[in-house]
């Protein structure tokens, strides 16, 4: 019996960062597709909703509190809601053909296996920026990843840095920073399956 291809519309399982990921990848990958002209929610109804649980997910990281916690989670179910219809819409849409299916960025039941949680990033490089107080940070790029995160901090600080997202890994400037003070940065990179380790720390005296 011939597989049925469909999106997956499960979604509450996902870690906070898995959920970003594979929201960003969706509306990536749906935006000017010509699959999918009049999807439903639009793309711009699901991005506020992006948006907004990622200010409450930074707010939750970032104090802590119990209620910055439930504002999240809060903010986080109206998006999976918006994610299932949307699949919803993918699938009937689709009708079964599994690479008009991958072209949404939805995972699908056609493509388990094909690709793994991402490696430990490797071969981080900080240069000086084109002006003062400012940081270039390079490293090296792997396959299946969707997006980077990057931290940094003053050199023996405990508390890093806000999570930086960039899609590039090259030429990511890092700034402002305080001259002559020396930094350290960290990155790992995130797929729809996961998130990879943690760099090794790369530092840097800042002009």
């Amino acid at each position: 019996m011939a597989t049925k291809f469909k999106a997956l519309i499960g979604f509450t399982r996902m870690k906070d960062d898995e959920l970003m990921v594979t929201a960003a990848t969706i509306i990536g990958a749906m935006t000017d597709n010509v699959h999918f002209e009049q999807p439903t929610p639009t793309l711009e109804s699901v991005q506020q909703l992006v948006d907004d649980f990622s200010t409450k997910l930074s707010a939750a990281r970032r104090r802590g509190s119990p209620e910055e916690t439930a504002l999240k989670n809060e903010s986080r179910l109206p998006l999976e809601a918006a994610l299932r219809q949307l699949a919803y819409y993918v699938n009937g849409t689709a009708d079964g053909h599994l690479s008009t299916l991958l072209s949404s960025g939805f995972p699908t039941n056609g493509a388990n296996g094909t690709v793994q949680v991402p490696l430990k990033v490797e071969s981080l490089k900080l240069s000086d920026g084109r002006q003062s107080g400012q940081v270039r940070l390079d490293f090296e790029k792997q396959r299946n990843v969707l997006m980077y995160e990057y931290q940094y901090r003053l050199q023996g600080e405990s508390d890093w840095s806000e999570r930086l997202v960039t899609s590039s890994s090259r030429a990511n400037i890092i700034a402002p920073l305080m001259v002559a003070e020396r930094y350290e940065v960290r990155v790992r990179a995130l797929n729809t399956q996961g998130t990879g380790d943690w760099s090794d720390n790369a530092n840097i005296l800042v002009r």
